[in-house]
C-alpha cells in the first residue's frame, strides 16, 4: 500500500489529530494514546498502522505545549521543561506567537531527527553502544547540574530538586527491593505516579494560586485572524532565524538524546532548555530550544528501534510490539526484507513534520482564542475537573485523587515560597535515573567508586560536569561585576 493511498493519508491525519488531543489534555499522555489505539490498529495493515503511530507520537509531544500556553499546565512531561517561559510569552506577546514558537521549531527538530533516521546514523549507534551505566550516570548528572545552576536562586533550586527526588524514591527500592517512605500505606508501594504529580504541581497548584489571588473577570480579548496568521507564521519564523544556531544545536542534541535507550523527549527538552537558561538566553530561545529538541528526540528514538530492534523510549517499545504483531522483525532484516515499509515510514515522518504539525498547531490557535474568552473562574473550574479526571484515568485508583490534593497543596506552598516548580519535576524525572545508574554501577563493581573514572567516555562526561560547576559560578560573578560597574556609571554620585 502506497503512502499516498487514501487509507494511509487518512490514518496519518486522524492519528495526528488524536495525538494532539491526548497531548493537550493533562494526564492523557502520548503513551496512553498509543496504548488505546493499538487494539484498533492491529486490524489494519502495517503501512496504515505505522502512519497512525507516527502521527500520534509526533503531535502528542508537540501538543503538550497548549496547556502550558493557556493555564501554565503542561500536557506532557517534555512540555514542563519550558512551561514558565512559553506561558509568559503567551501573556506578554500573544498565544498565537507562543503556539507558533512551539509548532515551527518542533517541525524543524522533527525534520532534523528524520534526516539522521534516513542516513542510518551508524556513527551515533556505535557511540550509543559504548554507553554503560557509568556514562549514563554522568549524562544524567549533567542534566541535573545544568538544571539547578540555570536558576536565579541555586539554593532554592537545590531544595526543590531534592524534594522531587525524595518524592521519586517513594515505593520499592529498585535495587534492594525494600519499601521506602510508604508511611505504611500499601497504595504507595508502587511509588507516586509521575503524571499525577505533574498534574498536581502544575494544575492544582495553579488553581489554588488563582483562589489565593482572588482574580476575577473574563479572559483576554479575541485575537483578529490577520494578527493570528502573522503571529503564528511570520513572527516565529523571524525568531527561528534569529536563533538559528540554537535551533540547530537543540535539534542535533535532541536527536542524540532521543536515540539513547531510556532517554527520550523528556530529558532532551530539559537538557536543551536548561542549557539555554545557563546562557541567560531570552525566553523565545528557551522555548525554541526545548520544543525543537523534544520532537527531534521522537525521531531519534526510532534510530535504535529500526536499526537494532532496541527501544529508545516507551513509545518505540510500543512500536516494536506493533512490528512483531505484524510478523516483522526490527533490525537489519527490516531494511532488507521490508524496504518499501521503511521508505513509507520516512515519508510519513516528513508529512507529519513539514505539513501536519504546523497545520494542527495553527488550528489550535482558534481553540486557544475561544478558550481565552471563557471567564477565568469557569476556566479554573474546568482545569480542576480535568486534573481530577486525568489523575484518576492514569491508574483508575481513587487513592491518586488524595495524592493529587496533597501534592497540589504542596505545590501551592512551594509557589508561595518562590521555589521553582520545574526543578521539582526535574528531580522526579532525573532522580530515579541517577539512582538507577549509580546502583547498577556500584553493584557490578562491588562498590568501587573509582570505576566511574576508568572509561574514557565517562571521564570526558565527568570533566564536562566539573567544568560547569567551576565555570558557571565564575560567569555569574563576572556578570554581577559588570552590572555593578554599569550602575556606578549611571549613578556616579550614589
Amino acid at each position: 500500500m502506497s503512502l499516498f493511498s487514501p487509507e494511509t493519508l487518512l490514518a496519518l491525519l486522524l492519528g495526528s489529530l488524536y495525538g494532539a488531543f491526548f497531548g493537550a489534555v493533562p494526564g492523557l499522555t502520548a503513551t496512553l494514546a498509543l496504548s488505546l489505539a493499538i487494539p484498533f490498529l492491529l486490524f489494519t495493515g502495517p503501512e496504515v498502522a505505522m502512519a497512525a503511530l507516527i502521527g500520534i507520537s509526533a503531535t502528542a509531544i508537540f501538543a503538550g505545549d497548549i496547556g502550558s500556553i493557556l493555564v501554565r499546565l503542561p500536557g506532557t512531561p517534555a512540555s514542563a521543561a519550558y512551561t514558565e517561559e512559553i506561558h509568559e510569552l503567551a501573556q506578554k506577546r500573544s498565544p498565537s506567537l507562543a503556539l507558533g514558537l512551539s509548532a515551527l521549531p518542533s517541525a524543524v527538530g522533527s525534520l532534523v531527527g528524520l534526516l539522521f533516521l534516513i542516513v542510518g546514523s551508524l556513527g551515533l549507534v556505535w557511540l550509543a553502544r559504548q554507553f554503560s551505566s557509568f556514562e549514563y550516570f554522568w549524562l544524567v548528572l549533567l542534566g541535573i547540574v545544568s538544571g539547578v545552576l540555570a536558576t536565579p536562586n541555586v539554593f532554592k533550586a537545590l531544595i526543590a530538586f531534592g524534594l522531587g527526588m525524595l518524592l521519586a524514591t517513594v515505593g520499592y527500592d529498585p535495587a534492594l527491593g525494600h519499601p521506602r517512605f510508604t508511611l505504611g500505606r500499601p497504595e504507595l508501594l508502587g511509588g507516586i505516579n509521575f503524571i499525577v504529580a505533574l498534574i498536581a504541581f502544575f494544575g492544582v497548584s495553579e488553581v489554588l494560586e488563582y483562589l489565593y489571588r482572588k482574580e476575577r473577570g473574563a479572559g483576554r480579548p479575541s485575537i483578529p485572524l490577520a494578527a493570528s496568521l502573522r503571529a503564528y507564521f511570520l513572527e516565529p519564523l523571524l525568531e527561528a532565524w534569529r536563533f538559528r544556531g540554537a535551533l540547530l544545536r537543540s535539534s542535533l542534541l535532541g536527536t542524540f538524546v532521543g536515540f539513547l535507550p531510556g532517554a527520550g523527549s523528556d530529558i532532551a527538552a530539559w537538557v536543551t532548555s536548561n542549557l539555554a537558561r545557563l546562557r541567560k538566553a531570552p525566553k523565545e530561545e528557551v522555548v525554541l530550544s526545548g520544543a525543537s529538541a523534544n520532537n527531534a528526540a521522537v525521531a531519534g528514538a526510532w534510530i535504535p528501534a529500526m536499526a537494532l530492534g532496541l527501544p529508545g523510549d516507551t513509545l518505540t517499545a510500543i512500536l516494536l510490539g506493533m512490528f512483531l504483531a505484524f510478523g516483522i522483525t526490527p533490525g537489519p532484516d527490516l531494511f532488507k526484507n521490508h524496504a518499501s515499509l521503511v521508505f513509507q515510514i520516512y515519508g510519513a515522518f516528513f508529512l507529519v513534520s513539514a505539513l501536519l504539525m504546523p497545520l494542527v498547531g495553527y488550528l489550535s490557535t482558534f481553540l486557544v482564542r475561544a478558550i481565552l474568552q471563557v471567564p477565568r473562574e469557569v476556566l479554573m473550574a474546568v482545569v480542576l475537573a480535568l486534573c481530577a479526571v486525568g489523575a484518576y484515568a492514569v491508574n483508575n485508583n481513587p487513592f491518586d485523587l488524595y495524592l493529587l490534593a496533597a501534592l497540589g497543596a504542596l505545590g501551592f506552598v512551594l509557589r508561595r515560597g518562590g521555589f521553582p516548580m520545574g526543578q521539582v519535576v526535574l528531580g522526579m524525572v532525573l532522580g530515579p535515573l541517577l539512582e538507577q545508574h549509580f546502583m547498577t554501577s556500584m553493584i557490578k563493581t562491588h562498590w568501587n567508586l573509582f570505576s566511574f573514572f576508568e572509561r574514557p567516555l565517562a571521564v570526558l562526561l565527568a570533566l564536562v560536569n566539573l567544568g560547569l560547576l567551576v565555570a558557571l559560578p565564575l560567569l555569574r560573578y563576572r556578570q554581577a561585576l559588570r552590572l555593578r560597574a554599569m550602575e556606578e556609571r549611571l549613578h556616579p554620585g550614589d
